[in-house]
């Protein structure tokens, strides 16, 4: 409800405050979506710098995050609060002026103009508020100082960072913005890009409130738009993925498994079909990177160990320690580990010494040579299927980075259209991470032929909160016939996982899709 007081004018929240101030909203020709509403209403809850609000929205192109979150929210805290700050950037100086402080202008100058008084005092990228005393400041993050320094203009002040586009912003922009101390409420916005960088770890890290908007969640995207992006670039595209379902994913490179693939399979409660023995998987990175072992009982992660030794002699007795710690001495388990690079001479050391070592090689030849150049590829894809199959529990226990690095490892088509996962080198090379962990969790599941388990029952995972624009997905029936059985023996490589056909018609379709674009 609105109130006025000697120096403040209170709308309840953003979204009275617009029902109020814009006239299109007002006379009924725009409709704000659920979504946009919620966010409003949230943002106007009680926060402080002890305990800030802090919230990231991952939303579809042309969904309305600019015009009716960012700009209203600064509005509203410059009228409730005096002697607030509210600061707001964008990697874009196009977008800023564009959408941005266009509708803070057009906010502003319907204020003064309901008000009968000149409350708003209006600059290029700045707006003063003449009664409370309280500021936006707008600025492009090409602009590196302005990044810091930031802090409430009084002790105990309301201060918000808002946040525009993120995904585009570099990292040191946001490290200069940690620095800002005392903010009251932080919102970053953006449609989603590459799984790196803040802004991909703020939606995945659990410590901010969720928001994921798909085209589906905005009715002014028409069936027709999201028709068209469906039929230009398909919808396993990165592209689609990212401008229709919001989700993560390079335009011009590809995960293997998406974000939205990972989260879908952890809200689900699966069966976890268990085994007498545990198996391992053992990622042996040199450089200063992990050595990883992930261990998993029949389709369920039970363990994932992670440390950084130097010294050889040292590593060997840290694997020896975590290899009792889950059992790995069973007569039936298996330890596969990568036998690429410098890593074969410690798994010969630890085959010496007794342990259950199977050689896996990722640049081996694949089994299924018309979709793969390598094991290593079809390993991957291999452990994807799974995924989306729901055949594996994920994250137990709870691991952010596996996590990331599960969504973070990227392939691309080579000349003579096989798949090939992008090297290690490649990807720090571009500033992502090694992927020590999920590679060691692929490794695990390397044999991996279990029964299909049952989906036990759905959760609500708010890390992770999905949409309930998509059919629930449907399981694949697989039965134990149509897998081949595991090798006996010592066999230093295993036998493939049956590839179905619709399996190798999705490659096929990728590459004619691909072909089509040049």
């Amino acid at each position: 409800m609105l109130t006025h007081e000697t120096n403040v004018i209170k709308f309840a929240d953003p979204h009275e405050m617009l029902l109020v101030c814009d006239d299109a909203l007002l006379d009924g020709h725009v409709t704000l979506h659920p979504w946009q509403v919620d966010i409003l209403q949230e943002f106007a809850k009680p926060s402080s710098a002890d305990n800030p609000y802090r919230a990231v929205v991952r939303a579809a192109n042309g969904s309305g995050k600019d015009n009716f979150i960012i700009a209203p929210c600064a509005v509203w805290l410059s009228l409730r609060y005096e002697n607030s700050l509210c600061v707001i950037t964008s990697a874009s100086g196009n977008q800023l002026d564009r959408q941005t402080d266009k509708y803070i202008k057009q906010l502003t100058t319907a204020q003064n103009k309901l008000f009968g008084a000149p409350i708003w005092k209006q600059n290029y990228r700045r707006y003063e508020n003449t009664v409370n005393g309280s500021t936006i400041e707008l600025f492009v993050t090409d602009e590196a100082g302005r990044a810091e320094g930031w802090h409430p203009p009084v002790p105990g002040g309301q201060m918000a960072i808002l946040v525009s586009e993120a995904k585009s912003i570099h990292d040191d922009i946001f490290t200069a913005l940690a620095r800002c101390t005392g903010f009251t409420k932080r919102v970053d916005v953006s449609s989603p890009g590459l799984p790196s960088g803040h802004f991909y770890n703020a939606c995945v890290g659990g410590k901010w409130k969720q928001h994921h908007v798909t085209a589906f969640d905005c009715p002014h995207l028409s069936d027709d738009y999201i028709g068209d992006v469906r039929d230009m670039y398909g919808e396993s595209s990165a592209l689609y993925r990212s401008m229709v379902l919001a989700d993560f994913g390079g335009l011009e490179e590809q995960v293997v498994i998406n974000f939205s693939t990972i989260a879908e399979a952890d809200s689900y409660d699966i069966e976890h079909v268990e085994e007498s023995y545990n198996i391992a998987g053992l990622d042996l990175s040199a450089g200063g990177d992990e050595q990883v072992v992930v261990i998993r009982n029949g389709n369920k992660i039970i363990g994932v160990e992670a440390f950084r030794f130097q010294d050889t002699t040292i590593l060997l007795e840290k694997l020896a320690e975590v290899f009792y710690k889950y059992d790995l001495d069973n007569s039936n388990s298996v330890i596969y580990g990568d036998a690429g690079g410098l890593g074969k001479p410690i798994l010969d050391q630890l085959n010496r010494d007794g342990w259950p070592i199977k050689y896996v090689l990722n640049q081996a030849a694949p089994y299924n040579k018309l979709a793969y150049l390598n094991r290593g590829a079809e390993l991957w894809y291999s452990v994807k299927h799974h995924i989306e199959n729901f055949e594996i529990i994920i994250i137990i226990p709870q691991d952010t980075a596996l996590r990331k690095q599960l969504a973070s490892r990227y392939y691309a088509i080579t000349p003579a259209n096989k798949i090939q996962l992008e090297s290690k080198r490649q990807a720090k090379a571009k500033g992502h991470e090694s992927p020590d962990r999920a590679d060691a969790f692929v490794l695990a599941f390397a044999d991996y032929r279990g029964i299909v388990p049952q989906r036990i029952a759905s959760r609500d995972v708010v890390q992770y909160k999905l949409n309930d624009i998509a059919e629930e997905p449907q399981n694949t029936n697989v039965t134990l016939e149509s897998r081949l059985k595991r090798p006996a023996g010592n066999t230093p490589y295993f036998a493939p996982t049956t590839w179905s056909d619709e399996i190798i018609l999705e490659v096929e379709q990728l590459n004619e899709r691909l072909a089509e674009r040049g």
